[in-house]
């Protein structure tokens, strides 16, 4: 059986660090099930935002499992990737731009993956109840919060009472109702999170750059018809066969780190609010079509984008490339 240290145990779980904190949980998990993860291993995983690698794990072959979301790599990030042995990215975009500072034939993909609790639901618009829109992710303005919210404003919808806004962070503990947008802070356990999925009827994810995604991969695993930003990790999974993907523009823009130590100006995708506006009306019009989007987005999931499936690859890649 092929033997694997896991480098990294991250105990923080809001946030940008969610992200990590998730990636490191379930993929050991999976990994576990067909490899033995012990310390006399010749190779060690690490899944760390590059600011955490510090040194190099000695006498071991180190797997760097990492990411960042804009399309230049800040120097302290870069002299942390050149430390690993192999870097492994989770999705082709984050392995392009990393291929500017590292050996192209040194990095490999890993998608990350969705677990089976993630399960698909048929919705149905029940009479004298709201048409829900979702929105989940960090406080962070690199997740499209700020686009939703003008959308929502300008949009007209504020003062639509047919539909609603729920809008799911982790950057206060508690629930707040104004109009018809609803915000809830709260830090709640994973089951909770897919009742919320399974409660909304269309999922938004105006982002503006993207590791991989994983918030919309679970939303389409659940049947949750998407409207996305058609750029960065999205892209491995996301297209229009299963959702309504939105063009944007590349600019300036700023982008926090996991870490949250400092930003780093750089170029990001900015999503067009006026065709993300456009793609809601064309849902809300036509739920049936959306609904059937939604269905092809949960099997491709759930086909391709497991962490059973991520665990194979990882376990092949150190087969033939590690100690």
């Amino acid at each position: 059986m092929t033997k694997i240290w896991w480098g990294s145990d991250l105990k923080h779980n809001l946030g940008n660090a969610a992200g990590y904190y998730w990636h490191n949980k379930r993929l050991r998990e999976s990994v576990s099930r067909i490899a033995e993860i012990t310390t006399d291993a010749k190779d060690v995983i690490l899944i760390l935002s590059p600011e955490f690698y510090k040194e190099k794990y000695p006498n071991m072959r180190n797997w760097l499992f990492t990411m960042f979301e804009g399309t230049t790599l800040p120097k302290p990030y870069v002299d942390s990737i050149q430390k690993a042995d192999f870097l492994l990215a989770p999705s082709t975009w984050v392995k392009e731009k990393f291929c500017n500072y590292y050996p192209e034939d040194r990095i490999f993909v890993v998608n990350h993956g969705v677990g089976y609790e993630f399960r698909y639901v048929k919705r149905k618009v029940k009479p004298n109840k709201p048409f829900r829109f979702l929105w989940v992710g960090a406080h962070n303005p690199r997740k499209g919060w700020e686009e939703v919210a003008v959308i929502w404003q300008h949009a007209g919808f504020i003062r639509n009472r047919n539909i609603e806004l729920y809008i799911k962070t982790t950057n206060f503990d508690r629930i707040e109702r104004r109009e018809n947008v609803i915000v809830d802070g709260r830090n709640i356990p994973t089951q909770e999170l897919i009742d919320l999925y399974h409660s909304a009827h269309c999922f938004l994810f105006p982002t503006r750059g993207e590791g991989f995604g994983l918030t919309l991969a679970e939303a389409m695993a659940t049947g949750l018809p998407c409207i996305s930003t058609y750029y960065s990790g999205v892209t491995d999974f996301f297209d229009s066969a299963v959702g309504y993907p939105v063009k944007y523009r590349l600019g300036k823009g700023i982008v926090e780190f996991v870490g949250d130590k400092y930003k780093e100006e750089t170029e990001i995708a900015f999503p067009d609010v006026e065709e993300f506006a456009l793609r809601m009306i064309e849902v809300l019009k036509d739920y049936n079509k959306a609904l059937k989007i939604g269905a092809r987005a949960s099997i491709r999931i759930k086909q391709k984008f497991t962490w059973e499936n991520s665990a194979k690859t990882l376990v092949s890649l150190i087969d033939q490339y590690g100690g």
